[in-house]
């Protein structure tokens, strides 16, 4: 079965899962869950939160590898180093867009885990 999930390099995460399918599910499952509430605290970012979006961004940049999403993966690393030096600016400048990005992916992904539990159900 080939798996396309735009932004998502599935080869890649099925490498670091052995190949193993019902593994790398479940890592999208955790990582869908995680990323929306992550993105939640990312939304308002501040002077004041500047830090804790660097910490939480770093996450993402983290999570984002293990499951081959290549592009966020980028892209978080570039906000957190811009957090890290203070650089609010910057942050506001591309969080938005980051935001969005990170919406399409993670829609895209439970669109996939809703086709492949169906296709499970079907074949039972």
């Amino acid at each position: 079965m080939a798996i396309e999930i735009p932004g998502l390099d599935v080869n890649s995460g099925l490498d670091l899962c052995d190949g193993d399918l019902n593994i790398y599910l479940r890592i999208l499952r955790s990582y869908v869950s995680d990323m929306r509430s992550t993105m939640d605290k990312i939304q308002n970012v501040s002077e004041q939160t500047l830090q804790d979006y660097a910490v939480s961004v770093h996450g993402i940049k983290s999570t984002s590898e293990a499951v081959g999403a290549e592009e966020l993966r980028k892209t978080a690393k570039e906000l957190e180093k811009m957090a890290k030096s203070n650089d609010l600016a910057g942050v506001l400048a591309k969080n938005n867009d980051f935001l969005k990005y990170a919406e399409n992916l993670i829609e895209g992904i439970e669109l996939f885990l809703e086709q492949h539990s169906a296709e499970g159900e079907s074949r039972r």
